[in-house]
């Protein structure tokens, strides 16, 4: 388990072929620009490293409170704030596009920024205890890092007003009968099962992989035709990957046989 990074924000380790990051500035790990860069730092090194999957967790007792709003102090000018948050959002959406799949494990609490980062990841795996909250009202603004637009996209236009105007706390079994979030799992035994999904993961067809967040975010700037078009393109290229061929031939020899269908040992290409 050899730690890659460690900043006094985020630490880094790798197990199994899952890169895991972890939110270090407990107890309420609040993110910052630095961060952010942080995290995208060690999402490159664990995947230039082979990791085939990336897991977002935290130390401490709630997963993140939101963002350092001490830092905003400084930002005295239009074009200060502007570069500020331009900044901080694309090193997110740049999580939000990585070619492997990506988990956030939240326990305790995901409030404001901390509740963003985890909405741009590809699965949301809540402990039975945790909750989620847009607190930014409570300060004079709205979410800063597309929290809006994303859990509109998630559970729509209704439930994304009510979540941010009304600043209200959403249970893990509340969030995930609103499709705000993939999984709820015991306390208990919520950390071994984030790991154990995400080496699931990992272990998978990781081009298909990439290609299926592509389609979504395809489907999401442009609707099914936008997608259907995008399509077209990945069809005609994962057919020809390594892991496509071996999957058909396995399943081509299984029928054939009259055989169940083996399991496959994906190589990721």
């Amino acid at each position: 388990m050899a730690e890659t990074l460690s900043s006094g924000f985020v630490t880094s380790h790798a197990r199994d072929g899952v890169g895991i990051l972890t939110l270090n500035r407990p107890p309420q790990n609040r993110v910052t620009l630095k961060a952010f860069e942080d995290l995208v730092a060690g999402c490159r090194t664990h995947i230039h490293n082979g990791c085939r999957a990336i897991m977002f967790r935290a130390d401490g007792p709630d997963f993140c409170l939101g963002g350092d709003f001490r830092t905003w102090k400084v930002l005295d000018t239009h074009e200060k704030r502007r570069e500020r948050f331009m900044t901080s959002n694309a090193l997110l959406n740049m999580i939000e596009s990585l070619p492997v799949p990506t988990v956030t494990c939240v326990h305790g609490r995901a409030y404001g920024g901390g509740f963003e980062l985890a909405l741009h990841t590809d699965l949301i795996i809540a402990a039975e205890s945790a909750s989620f909250r847009f607190s930014e009202l409570t300060l004079g603004v709205m979410p800063l890092a597309g929290g809006v637009q994303r859990l509109a996209e998630r559970a729509g236009r209704t439930v994304a007003a009510r979540m941010v105007m009304l600043s209200e706390e959403v249970s893990a079994p509340d969030a995930l009968a609103m499709n705000l979030i993939t999984k709820v799992l015991p306390d208990a035994t919520h950390a071994d099962e984030c790991f154990r999904l995400c080496r699931e993961l990992g272990q998978g067809p990781t081009r298909a992989q990439a290609m299926t967040k592509n389609l979504l975010a395809a489907w999401s700037t442009g609707g099914v035709r936008l997608a259907d078009e995008v399509m077209l393109e990945h069809v005609a290229n994962i057919l020809v990957t390594e892991d496509a061929k071996r999957g058909i031939t396995s399943a081509t020899e299984a029928f054939e046989k009259g055989h169940e269908r083996p399991p496959v040992d994906w190589t990721g290409n």
